[in-house]
């Protein structure tokens, strides 16, 4: 009898529990339908955002290919300008990376040559590149060291009062003008010439440099950008 009663009070407790976890549940259950946090919906807006930007930047890129072609079919050149008015200001920005993005850019644009167009473009391009983006006769270097990256530039006849240094978060833009001189033996001595060039020339971020944290000094002929590397979860290296 004793081993009966024991086996209907377990199985009354049994019940209880169950009941309970029953309850407890639905109260929770109820809860989230009542306050609790939404479900994970997908960014829509952000992704119409991307989407609506891509379509502008190849609009863009469109209506420059096209005035690009209509210039070689008429024989005209190609000039700075004629690059700077598509790669400026407005395409550094918001990118990852810009430099990589220009570079697919230009295979697109030279798929779509053919031929002599198609020679006569990339000519045109490794001009304005090395006149934009290599530092020629300028040379560059890289140091790190006490939490800092900072690059260096030589400029030889360097004007300190045209340098100009503008930093964005995707590329530094360095505008200056730099002396160049001649000689010239003639009769009875030496003639002597000297001039100064404007040169804009635009340089990747390093990898490792926190943006927002440039900071410029022209000593004589040498510029030097220094930066604050980044730290472990500002974003990648």
């Amino acid at each position: 009898m004793r081993e009966k009663y024991l086996w209907l009070v377990i199985a009354a407790l049994l019940l209880l529990l169950s009941g309970q976890s029953c309850y407890i549940y639905e109260q929770r259950a109820a809860a989230g339908e009542r306050g609790g946090p939404p479900p994970l919906q997908p960014d829509i807006h952000g992704q119409l955002y991307l989407e609506k930007s891509r379509d502008a930047q190849w609009e863009e890129f469109e209506k420059w290919r096209d005035r690009v072609r209509a210039q070689l079919g008429r024989g005209d050149p190609l000039l700075e300008k004629d690059f700077d008015i598509f790669f400026n200001d407005r395409f550094f920005s918001g990118k990852f990376s810009p430099f990589t993005e220009m570079e697919r850019l230009r295979r697109e644009m030279a798929g779509q040559l053919g031929g002599s167009e198609r020679l006569l473009f990339d000519d045109y391009w490794d001009k304005w590149f090395g006149q934009r983006m290599r530092m020629g006769r300028f040379s560059t270097d890289i140091s790190r060291s006490g939490g800092h990256v900072t690059i260096g530039v030589s400029v030889p006849g360097l004007a300190a009062d045209t340098l100009d240094v503008d930093i964005s978060d995707e590329r530094i833009k360095i505008s200056f003008s730099a002396r160049t001189g001649s000689e010239r033996e003639i009769a009875g001595g030496v003639v002597k010439k000297e001039s100064y060039q404007s040169y804009v020339k635009i340089l990747p971020l390093p990898a490792d440099a926190a943006p927002g944290t440039g900071k410029v000094k022209a000593e004589g002929e040498r510029v030097i950008i220094r930066f604050d590397i980044k730290k472990a979860g500002d974003g990648p290296f």
